[in-house]
Order: structure tokens, then sequence, then C-alpha cells
């Protein structure tokens, strides 16, 4: 049994777990939400919709998307990758613990 408690169940029965290869399931997941491609794709319909050029739109979604994965990468690094992962024993959950 643990002290720290799982924060979706409140279960006190966690183990810690390698946190070897989270940082490459981060960047996966955060490239297929927020990549500059996806970014430029919305950036052409919301400009489409308020009568802007497409182009400029896109133009936006790139720069949006490109700043945001450098970010998201800069807060990763400074508190998620020094965190300590766990596993819940009981709804098999996986968190961080700072």
């Amino acid at each position: 049994m643990s002290l720290i408690h799982c924060p979706y169940c409140q279960s006190t029965n966690v183990r810690q777990v390698d946190s070897g290869n989270t940082q490459s399931d981060y960047f996966k997941q955060i490239q297929q939400a927020i990549s500059p491609a996806h970014m430029a794709f919305w950036g052409m319909r919301i400009a489409k919709k308020v009568g802007a050029p497409p182009i400029a739109g896109a133009a936006v979604g790139v720069v949006i998307g490109g700043v945001l994965i450098v970010v998201s990468q800069f807060y990763f690094e400074k508190y998620y990758g020094n965190a300590t992962h766990f596993v819940c024993q009981d709804c098999q959950q996986k968190f961080a613990w700072v």
C-alpha cells in the first residue's frame, strides 16, 4: 500500500512504474492533436467562415501549431518529465506525481 492516492478512484493500491517511454508516447499524441498541418487545416476552415483568404488561415494555423508544440514540450520537460509515474492496481489508470 502507498500513501499516494489514485486521482481517478482514490485507491491507495498504486504501484510505481518506469517512466522511460512516456515522453515518446506523449509527443505522438501531441503531434496528432495539434500538429502544424492539422492546425493549418483548421485555420483554413475558420478563415473561410469569416471571409478571409484560406491561405492566411493556414499560415496562422501553422504558426499556432508550432508554438503549441514548443510550449508543451517545454512544460513537459520542466514538470511532467521529472515526475514519478504510477499505475493504479484497481482501475488500471496511469498518472504522474510531482
